[in-house]
């Protein structure tokens, strides 16, 4: 016995059929008026109002059957029919900020990158300043990768008077463009920086100090190699490179750049001490000796004698007997009155000078490295001297640069014969790390730069797909249909399935297209795809596509897929024959596949081929 629920739907079907919608639609508020929890029920009760013409009413059913599913956390299921409510009314910003957050809240950043671009422009148009801010926020919050968001909403902060905000902001967009080597909008954007901040003389010298202080030493040289070539006296630059080779323990590296420290900064006293202990690290005892009789009173006078005190214990480790190295390790003991340590080097001085007493004095034991060869090969951080002095003016004043692969040496020392025994070499070509500046495609507003091929100067670009194109791709871009890692592909696969069983074939046919990034489902994708076309009667290009993938060395699940689909295709435009051919085919292989036997089986007629005809059929 039907109940009276069922005798209702009926009811309102024959309605349906006669084209009364409107009487249809009052039976289905009866029908969700005794199950009013049946989501099925108003999304029907939805959709007829749609074909009634009562949008408003549409929209009231539909916001509630997304409010349910996104409390739920369906939120695949939530934006397709918030799309719904879209194409209704595609004006309405409070949607399209619902459809923002839920592809957000989904991680389908991409798809909330695209709504909450709608939403800017049209705060833009609407000119409402305040709102086009939170919707950058909100936008940079999503994708913190994005360098053209950073960039925008630094700019954004700027003109809103936030200029605390906008320089932390533009410093964070110079450290991502920095660990990407992207070294031409890098210089563009330090330009821009100069010309909104002019009181921020090192803003690139404060970008690679933090790049530092992040640890991220090994991308902070090449940043700091390339400020040298312009600023060469720059005592600061020279201070975080050597900041960073201490980082990196390269000890080789970090020598040769205290050679060319003192070269500029000879007073320097922590560069002499630095230098001693890089000699003594290297357990390069003549070396650190020689340096010590040369700079020991310069350190001393300055109140450093505490290094000098590691720097003789790390020598007396490596050479125990050395009556120099311990008498020059208790004098510095003396100086900082480290007594106990004293006492226990005068002892063991005695104790040498006596075994040693009628004879020559222990000689210190020859232990420098038998070679160093290039000091840098292989290293592939480090300056050359001589690179970063190319095209300097007033660079070799004081220097003497030979021109045969000789070490450089002072010009007294050279004239002397003094020197080039222990004289560092140059380093390698710096073409390694040539710094190209020109770049057209990084867009500023108000400078020279700003505007685009097209004549526009807003810095975005006409479609929300090209955003990331103004900056080389990051792993994080906006670029739809960029490679997708599993979890996305099926988040797109998921939600084109939802667009395609609401009739919102565009929508899915994108979703699909994205999802098709993922080579493991391509083929299925694409077949939906295909699959859409054809339920929006495009039957000609739906059988290009299914045409188009039929590829011989296909796998037996990939073939049936496609065949089963252009047979329906087919179908639809007649082809009753080849409908046969292509389930037959299908059947052959795997007889499971979906419903081929069942509609082989209870076709009759043209679909009833014999086990022989079977045969001939190939997969193809």
């Amino acid at each position: 016995m039907s109940s009276k629920k069922d005798k209702l739907i009926e009811e309102a079907q024959k309605h349906i059929q006669r084209g009364q919608l409107d009487k249809a639609v009052k039976i289905y508020v009866q029908v969700l008026s005794l199950e009013p929890s049946a989501i099925n029920l108003r999304q029907k009760l939805a959709e007829l109002l749609v074909k009634a013409g009562q949008s408003d009413g549409a929209r009231t059913e539909y916001e509630a059957i997304g409010k349910h599913y996104a409390s739920s956390g369906f939120y695949l299921k939530a934006i397709a029919v918030y799309k719904q409510v879209q194409k209704l009314f595609p004006g309405d910003i409070a949607i399209t900020l619902t459809l923002a957050g839920l592809n957000e809240k989904h991680g389908l950043v991409g798809n909330a990158l695209a709504e909450y671009k709608l939403a800017y422009d049209y705060y833009e148009r609407e000119s409402n300043g305040s709102e086009s801010l939170k919707i950058l926020e909100k936008m940079q919050a999503v994708d913190q990768q994005n360098a053209n968001i950073k960039l925008k909403l630094a700019e954004a902060y700027f003109n809103a008077g936030k200029k605390d905000e906008s320089y932390a902001l533009f410093r964070q967009l110079a450290l991502l463009l920095q660990e990407r080597g992207e070294t031409g909008p890098f210089a563009h954007l330090n330009a821009r920086i100069q010309q909104l901040f002019p009181e921020k003389t090192g803003f690139v010298i404060e970008v690679l100090a933090k790049q530092l202080e992040e640890g991220n030493a090994a991308k902070a040289v090449s940043g700091l190699q390339a400020l040298l070539r312009n600023d060469p006296k720059n005592k600061n630059i020279w201070e975080l490179i050597i900041r960073a080779y201490r980082h990196l323990g390269q000890h080789q590296q970090l020598r040769a750049v205290y050679e060319h420290f003192l070269r500029y900064f000879p007073d320097d006293v922590s560069a002499k001490t630095g230098l001693i202990a890089c000699h003594a690290d290297q357990k390069d005892i003549k070396g650190a000796l020689a340096l010590l009789d040369q700079y020991e009173q310069d350190v001393v006078s300055s109140g450093a004698s505490g290094e000098l005190v590691a720097i003789y214990r790390n020598l007396a480790e490596f050479d125990p007997i050395n009556l120099r190295i311990l008498e020059g390790y208790k004098k510095a003991c003396e100086a900082v009155d480290m007594m106990d340590e004293v006492s226990q080097l005068e002892s063991k001085i005695q104790t040498l000078k006596k075994l040693s007493s009628g004879t020559d004095a222990l000689p210190a034991p020859d232990r420098s490295p038998a070679g160093t060869g290039d000091l840098f090969e292989g290293a592939g951080l480090a300056p050359s001297l001589s690179a970063l002095t190319d095209g300097v003016s007033g660079m070799d004043a004081g220097v003497y640069m030979p021109e045969n692969g000789e070490s450089p040496v002072a010009e007294e020392d050279a004239a002397d014969g003094v020197g080039t025994e222990n004289a560092v070499e140059t380093f390698p070509d710096y073409g390694e790390i040539e710094i190209e500046v020109d770049i057209d495609d990084f867009p500023f507003e108000g400078s020279p730069a700003g505007e685009k091929e097209n004549g526009s100067s807003d810095g975005w670009p006409d479609t929300f797909e090209d955003v990331a194109d103004l900056i080389s791709s990051s792993p994080r871009s906006v670029k739809f249909g960029c490679s997708l890692d599993s979890s996305d592909a099926q988040s797109h696969y998921d939600l084109g399935v939802a667009f395609r069983e609401m009739g919102l074939y565009d929508e899915a046919i994108n979703e699909f297209r994205q999802a098709a990034s993922d080579p493991a489902r391509r083929v299925e994708c694409l077949v939906l795809q295909a699959a859409c076309l054809r339920e929006r009667g495009e039957l000609d290009a739906a059988e290009k596509i299914l045409n188009a993938l039929a590829e011989p060395e296909q796998s037996v699940e990939d073939a049936c897929l496609v065949k089963y689909e252009l047979a329906l295709v087919l179908e639809a435009q007649g082809q009753n024959e080849r409908v046969a051919e292509l389930m037959a085919e299908i059947d052959s292989v795997n007889a499971e596949f979906r419903d081929v036997h069942e509609r082989l089986k209870n076709a009759g007629g043209s679909l009833e081929f014999s086990d022989e005809e079977l045969q001939d059929f190939e997969l193809k």
